[in-house]
Parts: structure tokens; C-alpha cells; sequence
């Protein structure tokens, strides 16, 4: 047997020994290396946080008292401990609005993070809803990760409208509408509702699982189980996924052409600086929505930022292809770009042509 005690000393940080014939007054702590609770006391200091609560109009705010060696885990279960409305917070996170800050590294402290008193914190869901304008002038209503970086947000996006190769797109903020349109937006009684298609419910967080789409990872077309037939390139199929009830074939067949009444009040760039001006609104694919100013259903468009496209397959690629052409029709029809008329033409022409083959 040990002749000695083994002795744990937090302040040191290691063991060491201790005969067995020391006395319990020799191991007693100064009162300089003790803490009292009123040490405690002073160095804590109350932590406001505000919890997000999606069915009401104000946040619930609660104070903590805490210390600055608290980690973001432990702030977060003893917030929930103290909520009395019980509920699944497995998506929510801290969020830190006068840093724009997400606390996503739970283990990190308070100190480590630069948190102190005058902080005010948000117990808010990751994934909110947002409406993104598609490229053939189709809005959506999709549940979106506001703590992911856009690349990711966007990964997730084409994953659920069944877009390959989704680094070629991207998330453009709207143009700003003019004071006029505002004001008369406020005094228009009866505002134009606008046609959303509503897929909030499909997931897109990372490892969700989301539509099947009309391709799989290995590249093999998706068989009708009803006649064991492959899934055609111009007719999108869903399976049993909420896409299917909301007749998403519109994201994969070209939609009517508008009136021109609706056309002649879209707004089209009137000069070089308005078209360079279109180009200043892509968010940061680094940063998150909410580090970007984006809130909960916000409007975003979805956009091919850089005109290079690879590997196009009409047997895997309906939605893709034709939103490319409902982007570069689009942007012929509002003169965001400048081309010929025999340029338009051609294009005109080529997509007749498209059309008769199909």
C-alpha cells in the first residue's frame, strides 16, 4: 500500500504528496486562496438574454447571473431551465447582435468570446423562414439555416429544388424600390398578394433529409414506381415529399409570358450606373444571413452569379436548365443586359426551336 496521500489541487493544476502524519491545519488554505460568496458575488454579473418566441409579438428576457468563465453550453441550459414554456430548443442558438455573432462554439466561454454585462444576447432559431424570387420571377417560401454561411444556405436550397452544381448560384439582395412605390404601397388599400409557393415545411439543415430530387448521388436517373419507367428530363417528380403537393413542375416547364401592363411596371435599369448598381447586392457567401442583415421573412433572390456553366445534362438537369434560361430571358426582357436585336432573336429562336424538339 501507499505510505502517502494523493491530493488534487485545482489552483496548481497537478497532484503531489503528503505524508500521512500532516495535520488537516497544515493543509488549510489562506484566506487570500479562498473564494467566500461574496467573492462570488462581485466577480458575477447578470447576462440579458432574450428568447425568440415564434408565436408572440415581444421576446421573453431573462437575466442570469454569471461569470466570465461560463461556457456558451452551460448559459444556454440554464436559460432553458429557467423558460416555463417547454418546447424542443435543439435548433436554437445565441445570437449576439451588437457583434453580429453567432455563439455557435458552445464550449468557448464568456471571456473567450469577449462577452461582459453591457452584452445582450438572442435565444433564437437557427432556421427561419425566407421567400426567395427564383430565376423565372417564381417566389418560394423555404425554411433556410440563418447561422450557416450562404455557400452552405445555398447548398441546402438546391438540394431541395433539385438544382446540381449549386457554387454557380448565389443570393442577390432586391433593389431598393423607389420612395414613390413605397408610399403608395401605404396608401393602397388593397395591396396585390403576391403568389408565393409555400415549401417551408421541406428541411434543408445539413443531413436533413430532403427531397429525393430527380437524380441520386450515383448519377442514375429516378424511376417512376408506379409504370418502373425513368423519370423524364421536362416533367419534375417528387415522390411523396411536400414539393409533389405544390406542383413544383413550374420550376422545371416556362411559365406564360406576362402582360405587358405587368412587364411595363417591373423596373428596368435606365442607365450604366443602374446596371452596375444590380450587381451590389450579393451577399457575402463567407457570412451567414443574419451577420448580413437578412431577417426572418426577408426576400432574396436566387441568381447564376458567374455565366460558366459545366457538365449540363438535360437527363438530370430540367429545373437547372431551365431556370438558366428563365435567367438569361429575363434579363433580356427588363434590359439588365445589353445584346443586339439579331441577338435576341437567336435567342428567341433557339428556344422555339427547344420547344417544337420536346
Amino acid at each position: 500500500m501507499m505510505n502517502e496521500l494523493l491530493l488534487n489541487v485545482e489552483s496548481v493544476g497537478g497532484f503531489f504528496c503528503v505524508p500521512p502524519s500532516t495535520s488537516c491545519k497544515e493543509l488549510e488554505l489562506g484566506p487570500d486562496e479562498m473564494t467566500s460568496s461574496n467573492d462570488y458575488g462581485a466577480s458575477s454579473w447578470e447576462l440579458n438574454v432574450q428568447v425568440d418566441q415564434p408565436n408572440e409579438d415581444s421576446p421573453l428576457e431573462f437575466k442570469l447571473r454569471v461569470t466570465g468563465d461560463f461556457h456558451v453550453g452551460g448559459v444556454m441550459l440554464k436559460l432553458v431551465e429557467q423558460i416555463p414554456v417547454p418546447q424542443d430548443w435543439s435548433d436554437h442558438a445565441l445570437w449576439w447582435e451588437k457583434k453580429k455573432c453567432w455563439l455557435l462554439k458552445t464550449h468557448w466561454t464568456l471571456d473567450k468570446y469577449g462577452i461582459q454585462a453591457d452584452a445582450k444576447l438572442l435565444y433564437t432559431p437557427q432556421h427561419k423562414s425566407l421567400k426567395l424570387q427564383l430565376p423565372n420571377m417564381k417566389t418560394v417560401r423555404l425554411n433556410v439555416s440563418f447561422s450557416s454561411v450562404v455557400f452552405r444556405a445555398v447548398i441546402d436550397i438546391c438540394k431541395t429544388l433539385n438544382i446540381r452544381r449549386p457554387e454557380e448560384l448565389s443570393l442577390l439582395k432586391p433593389r431598393d424600390n423607389i420612395s414613390k412605390k413605397k408610399r403608395k404601397e401605404k396608401n393602397n388599400k388593397h395591396p396585390i398578394d403576391e403568389d408565393i409557393l409555400d415549401l417551408d415545411q421541406v428541411p434543408t439543415s445539413p443531413g436533413s433529409i430532403a427531397s429525393p430530387g430527380l437524380y441520386s448521388k450515383t448519377m442514375t436517373p429516378i424511376y417512376d414506381p408506379i409504370n418502373g419507367t425513368p423519370v423524364s428530363s421536362t416533367i419534375m417528380w417528387f415522390s411523396d415529399s411536400p414539393l409533389a403537393e405544390q406542383n413544383c413542375n413550374i420550376l422545371a416547364v416556362s411559365q406564360p409570358n406576362l402582360t405587358p401592363e405587368v412587364l411595363a411596371k417591373m423596373y428596368r435599369p435606365q442607365n450604366q450606373i443602374d446596371k452596375a448598381e444590380l450587381n451590389t447586392g450579393w451577399l457575402d457567401s463567407s457570412r451567414s444571413l443574419m451577420e448580413q442583415d437578412i431577417q426572418k421573412e426577408d426576400k432574396l433572390l436566387l441568381r447564376y452569379k458567374y455565366y460558366s456553366f459545366f457538365d449540363l445534362n438535360p437527363k438530370y438537369d430540367a429545373v437547372r436548365i431551365n431556370q438558366l434560361y428563365e435567367q438569361a430571358r429575363w434579363a433580356i426582357l427588363l434590359e439588365e443586359i445589353d445584346c443586339t436585336e439579331e441577338e435576341m432573336l437567336l435567342f428567341a429562336a433557339l428556344q422555339v426551336n427547344a420547344n417544337v424538339k420536346s
